[in-house]
């Protein structure tokens, strides 16, 4: 008696539905490694410059912190992996397809400049660092909503030496779609700076404002 999967496989409407799913999540992987094209805003009024860094896998933003001389590094994240450490397969298949516990990073980071205060305070690795100048008040108000996620209505903390941050609970889950490469978009839109298309790996190219 023939198996059940082998009919499946041989049956000509289950093998082009596979191969159009397949096709279409290779594509979407393809376009994913794909240079995200960022475009700062042209002339910003009071201008002040952040950086976004890339990690290689994943990306961090850095933003001026009220205090002068100092700057706060913000990463978004999937709790179970950059908090619990819990990095085994299962766990990893979990964070990419089931809505997962979101983390959000910081580390204050101090000195004169931001030029270099990120390669000589950081412990995790930095494949490129891109400074980005844009209005002070968006910085600013970008600044803002991220401590008020950090600091307030969530209790639980998390000290993290291997990635040297802080993390609270996120209020969005963290999925493939919500990643950290995702969430840093978002971020760089609410500063008003143009993101060719919705990143899925840390890929990205700066051009002209």
């Amino acid at each position: 008696m023939r198996d059940p999967v082998d009919r499946a496989s041989r049956d000509p409407g289950t093998f082009q539905l596979r191969n159009w799913v397949l096709g279409v999540v290779s594509l979407w992987i393809l376009q994913g490694c794909a240079a995200v094209a960022l475009h700062p805003p042209e002339g910003p009024k009071d201008p002040v410059t952040v950086a976004l860094l890339d990690h290689g896998h994943h990306s961090s933003l850095v933003l001026p912190a009220k205090a002068a001389g100092a700057w706060v590094r913000y990463s978004y994240g999937d709790w179970a992996f950059y908090v619990e450490r819990r990095m085994n397969p299962l766990m990893g298949f979990a964070g990419l397809f089931l809505p997962t516990k979101g983390a959000l990073g910081r580390q204050v980071l101090t000195g004169p400049g931001l030029a270099g205060v990120a390669e000589q305070q950081l412990r995790v690795p930095l494949e490129e660092s891109f400074p980005l100048v844009v209005t002070r008040e968006r910085a600013t108000a970008l600044r803002e909503e991220l401590e008020d996620i950090w600091h307030g209505g969530y209790d639980e903390r998390a000290e993290s030496r291997a990635w040297d941050m802080t993390f609270a609970e996120h209020p969005e889950a963290y999925t493939l779609l919500n990643n950290s490469n995702r969430m840093v978009a978002n971020w760089l839109m609410a500063l008003e700076i143009e993101v060719s298309r919705v990143p899925l790996l840390s890929n990205w190219q700066v051009g002209s404002p």
